[in-house]
């Protein structure tokens, strides 16, 4: 891992009362209160914007600007975030249907990985845009785009051990009966996607942002 990962990983380690701020912010009037619903990503990436500019070089103003600004940041791209949303969709559906068949568009499990999927691509990608704007300078959007590309494998198995870990935090405290819920089983998968590509995410950035 990238030393600058590693320095990113701790300190927001350390942070999660800044984390539980941020959730609380976009979750006040937001419809969808789930774990990879819009107010939960956008307060995961506030977060890894804030992480972002903790470490920022001396004298990378834009860099050290950055986890403060980007809430409007994000707003001023609402129109860009609509028009990837809808782009991502069609692009997932169409992959789908053609290693699954055209069943696969009615499965409403596949729907839901595909549209979790696309929630989080979407805003990253409005992330990236956002971090490109302000830095100036080299864009970084298609390295990072290109690295995590190359590492889908990573992401999954990074998804699958915090789900696992997650489950069996929940099975001590509260026993079997703890995750035989399918509502609980979703919302921790859900909650243990978003962080798993946060995490992912901050990787990619250590790794193409020096």
């Amino acid at each position: 891992m990238h030393p600058s990962a590693q320095a990113m990983l701790v300190w927001m380690s350390q942070s999660d009362a800044r984390l539980r701020e941020l959730l609380d912010e976009e979750a006040a009037g937001a419809d969808d209160l789930s774990p990879i619903g819009d107010a939960s990503i956008v307060a995961h990436l506030r977060f890894l914007g804030e992480a972002l500019s903790a470490h920022a070089a001396p004298g990378d103003e834009g860099l050290e600007s950055f986890g403060e600004r980007l809430p409007s940041l994000l707003a001023e791209r609402e129109e860009l975030h609509a028009h990837i949303l809808s782009a991502r969709g069609e692009a997932h559906a169409f992959e789908a249907g053609k290693q699954f068949g055209e069943v696969a568009g009615d499965d409403p499990s596949n729907q839901q990985v595909i549209e979790r999927r696309v929630r989080l691509e979407a805003w990253f990608q409005v992330f990236l845009d956002a971090l490109d704007g302000a830095r100036g300078g080299e864009p970084v959007t298609e390295a990072v785009n290109a690295w995590m590309i190359e590492r889908q494998t990573q992401l999954a198995d990074l998804i699958f051990a915090l789900d696992r870990r997650a489950k069996e935090i929940e099975r001590d405290r509260g026993g079997e009966q703890a995750i035989s819920d399918p509502d609980t089983v979703n919302r921790i998968g859900q909650a243990a996607t978003v962080r798993a590509y946060s995490r992912f995410a901050l990787e990619a950035l250590a790794e193409n942002l020096d």
